[in-house]
């Protein structure tokens, strides 16, 4: 990856559900061929390689960001999901961008 560009939202948005308190993993949100297929694309065209784990699509009036999470099992899912969920949408605000009309964080695995 060349370390001038600017990581993507999607990649942004995987390494802040990372530093979430309880979540363990973050799963990819879309099936494997069309990532792979993807991931191709941005190597011919020389983009930055990464196969994005948070999925965000529509435009700026019509945000959706999905997510799946893999939790720790020391605490409730739900809390761990909602922490999740804040941590989206808190982001969109601290960026001073348009938050998303959807925000979708689902859980994949627990423990």
């Amino acid at each position: 990856m060349n370390d001038d560009t600017e990581d993507d939202l999607p990649t942004r948005l995987t390494r802040l559900l990372r530093n979430v308190d309880g979540v363990h993993t973050v799963y990819a949100t879309k099936s494997l061929l069309p990532s792979l297929v993807g991931a191709v694309v941005e190597a011919v065209r020389n983009d930055p390689v990464g196969m994005h784990l948070v999925t965000v699509s529509g435009d700026a009036d019509e945000l959706t960001v999905v997510a799946c999470i893999g939790v720790a099992a020391d605490e409730p899912a739900t809390m761990i999901c909602r922490r999740a969920h804040d941590a989206l949408r808190d982001y969109f605000t601290d960026q001073n961008l348009t938050p998303p009309t959807t925000v979708r964080v689902q859980v994949g695995r627990v423990g």
